[in-house]
């Protein structure tokens, strides 16, 4: 199967070397963070000569430009008005966790979305019938995904 995939690479570029220089990292002080040599980091920028996709990535990963799944705690709470919040709590870092009312969305369709197995969801539903609350832990979330359902907690830092 063909995909037509696209990557507007001087804009990548633009915005690394943004970021780079915002955090006040010099090119040395990168490409050690990076595990890359200061030439590589030089090439990538200048976009002068090849540099490896590995070496790429690893700059990107420093610069918080790749979206990695975070694992946390996803809490789901039934107030005395019977409305039901859902929230995330990373299992490193983080601020204090944003609080996400499912309003008129099941609780059943909010855990779908979020790719959570069918025993996992039957479980939680269940909890929260019983006792108000339910907790799933090891929880794995990309990056899009937090900002969807808590953007002030998980907003890009650029």
């Amino acid at each position: 199967m063909e995909r037509d995939i696209r990557l507007n690479w001087e804009m990548i570029v633009a915005e690394a070397r943004k970021r780079r220089k915002n955090r006040g990292l010099t090119q040395q002080h990168l490409a050690a963070l990076a595990k890359v040599g200061r030439s590589t980091l030089n090439r990538f920028e200048n976009q002068n000569g090849d540099v490896t996709l590995s070496s790429v990535l690893r700059i990107l990963g420093v610069l918080d430009m790749l979206d990695r799944k975070r694992e946390g705690s996803l809490i789901l709470k039934r107030s005395e008005s019977q409305a039901i919040t859902a929230m995330f709590a990373p299992d490193f870092g983080g601020a204090t966790p944003e609080t996400k009312p499912l309003e008129n969305q099941e609780p059943y369709e909010f855990l779908s979305a979020l790719n959570i197995s069918e025993e996992i969801k039957r479980r939680a539903i269940e909890e929260l019938g019983s006792r108000g609350a339910a907790m799933i832990p090891k929880v794995s979330l990309s990056q899009a995904q937090l900002e969807e359902h808590w953007p002030t907690q998980f907003a890009w830092q650029t």
